[in-house]
């Protein structure tokens, strides 16, 4: 279902000393940031939106580009189509896409994104005890529960790692950091699948997510911190060691 039409206009200035582009997109970027223009509005037609910049469709078009990288609208094509301003989710794709074009450049090394990790995912887990609702736990459990059962298969997935710090990071009932520390996990995660654990490792890892969450369940701050903390540093030194026997492919998909 599209979202509503924009119903007033947005105040539009003059054009600045810089490449109209630029001056389109700011505009339009300042009045999502202000609230003037709302998750799912949709934006005036191009024609009408050229015409009121009083610029050409070409400028407009590259305007309306950028910003869609920048995950701040979404451009439908087809029947009922247009630009839309984007939601959380769609933003958060958008970092999620910018740091992994940082890490597959090699500006942000695995070692770096697990600074980040170590800072956030204990905070996230001391939220978690304070905060999890329920039925975040129950959709926290169900995971480990997943990750159990196949330990006892013959072929060990890791489809439910980063699900689990994703749940964690749901109960935290921040949206901030909910959305910062996926984009950070979704950056590292093909350094993590990329290394290989035996079944002894992987036993270990499923053991810290089953400890983890019986300590928020239980509501133990510190607890939950303190393994929190060990996991993500155990993590680490598995990728390193992955990425030193292989290192020709640190930043391969």
């Amino acid at each position: 279902m599209l979202g509503p039409a924009l119903e007033a206009p947005f105040k539009i200035t003059s054009l600045k000393r810089r490449r109209v582009n630029e001056s389109v997109s700011h505009q339009i970027r300042q009045a999502i940031f202000s609230g003037l223009l709302a998750p799912g509005h949709k934006l005036p037609p191009e024609r009408e939106l050229a015409e009121r910049f009083q610029t050409s469709r070409v400028a407009l078009r590259e305007a309306l580009r950028a910003l869609e990288k920048e995950g701040m609208i979404t451009i439908k094509r087809g029947f009922g189509g247009g630009a839309f301003v984007a939601d959380f989710d769609n933003a958060l794709r958008a970092l999620g896409a910018s740091l992994n074009t940082v890490v597959k450049l090699g500006r942000a090394k695995s070692a770096y994104l697990t600074e980040v990790r170590t800072i956030l995912e204990p905070q996230i887990v001391r939220l978690a005890t304070q905060r999890a609702t329920p039925a975040d736990l129950r959709a926290i459990e169900s995971v480990v529960v997943m990750q159990e059962e196949e330990l006892g298969r013959v072929e060990l997935s890791r489809k439910f790692d980063l699900e689990f710090h994703r749940r964690l990071a749901d109960a935290a009932h921040n949206p901030i950091l909910n959305i910062v520390v996926n984009a950070v996990n979704e950056s590292i995660r093909d350094a993590i699948l990329r290394s290989k654990l035996s079944r002894d490792m992987r036993t270990q890892v499923v053991g810290f997510h089953r400890r983890i969450f019986e300590a928020v369940q239980n509501q133990n701050e510190v607890l939950a911190q303190t393994i929190m903390a060990e996991h993500v540093a155990g993590v680490q030194c598995h990728i390193e060691g992955a990425d030193e026997q292989t290192p020709s492919d640190t930043f391969q998909t």
